[in-house]
């Protein structure tokens, strides 16, 4: 499927500092390294320098990477999805982490790990909480939770965060994207009533909904079962097994989807998260296309570390 043509995507180990150090600190590298860092130096270089104007618009220049991090230092994004759906997983492959990410509230103030757990075993999530990893600290996460309980609440807590936010006069308490777990391992419930509500009503305006199918290795699994109890042979089904998976994605999850009133901007699958070969470079690149604000696209992508290849793209398009 055209869907899917980018999830094999060549995995980039090395990290693009968000910090935008000075050329002077530059270090050269291995020889193996040379053309990629000729690259990404180029581009960080790039960064430092605001964008050429137009001469029809020459009292207007778009600003670099580093005017708008001064406005802003972080990317806030909102992690919606039911529990068990992959999200801290997720999240620890985006950030490149293997810890659990800190946990701050709406004031700043640090929370005791301990008492947010026993909160959320008694579902009492706190959606205003910033979850910030170490390892990247530029990206605050925001965690709903609850979504299957089929409680109203729980989804009104979600529309008002996110009509708050987009109301927020300033940047960086703005919500700048909108990731949307749901694993399709569990297909006798792929869509919830709270899932359809949610991409029935237009609350987000423009800020991006990336709906992101998780656990689809667990899709792949329902699949080969089907084709076994139809009387396949194990060598058929294990060899038929991804594009009867592809088949289920497409009718249970990506149609109902595109026929709701304001579907997603993008849709992409996950398999294998737990495997340290996996990375998250396709949703990397669909959250910067679906970016429309250039200031918030070029916020994104020197705030991302794990995608070298996206930061020379963009960096080549202007």
């Amino acid at each position: 499927m055209d869907l899917f043509a980018g999830l094999k995507c060549k995995h980039i180990a090395r990290k693009l500092s968000p910090t935008l150090p000075p050329a002077s600190t530059s270090r050269t590298p291995s020889i193996p390294d040379r053309a990629m860092w000729k690259k990404s130096n180029g581009f960080m270089a790039r960064l430092r320098q605001p964008f050429s104007s137009t001469e029809s618009d020459v009292s207007f220049q778009q600003p670099s990477a580093i005017d708008v991090r001064r406005k802003c230092q972080h990317f806030r994004i909102l992690v919606i999805g039911r529990t068990n759906a992959g999200k801290t997983t997720l999240l620890k492959k985006v950030c490149m982490s293997v810890e659990d990410p800190e946990i701050f509230g709406p004031d700043g103030q640090k929370i005791d790990s301990n008492v947010v757990e026993g909160s959320t075993d008694r579902g009492l999530h706190n959606i205003e909480n910033q979850l910030i990893f170490k390892s990247n600290p530029e990206f605050i996460f925001h965690d709903s939770r609850g979504f299957e309980s089929g409680s109203s609440e729980e989804t009104n807590k979600v529309k008002d965060f996110i009509a708050r936010r987009a109301a927020a006069s300033t940047l960086e308490d703005q919500l700048h994207a909108i990731w949307y777990c749901l694993p399709t391992g569990d297909t006798t419930r792929p869509l919830l009533k709270a899932d359809e509500d949610f991409f029935d009503t237009d609350i987000r305006g423009k800020v991006p909904v990336i709906a992101i199918f998780t656990k689809f290795d667990g899709l792949a699994t329902r699949a080969f079962q089907e084709l076994r109890d139809n009387g396949y042979s194990r060598s058929d089904s294990q060899q038929g097994k991804e594009q009867r998976a592809e088949q289920l994605l497409t009718t249970d999850f990506i149609e109902p989807l595109s026929s709701r009133k304001v579907p997603p901007s993008d849709y992409l699958r996950l398999a294998d998260m737990h495997k340290d070969t996996t990375n998250c470079n396709e949703l990397m690149e669909k959250t910067a296309k679906a970016l429309t604000d250039d200031n918030l696209r070029l916020l994104f992508v020197s705030v991302q570390q794990n995608n070298i290849n996206l930061c020379i793209q963009y960096a080549v398009g202007r």
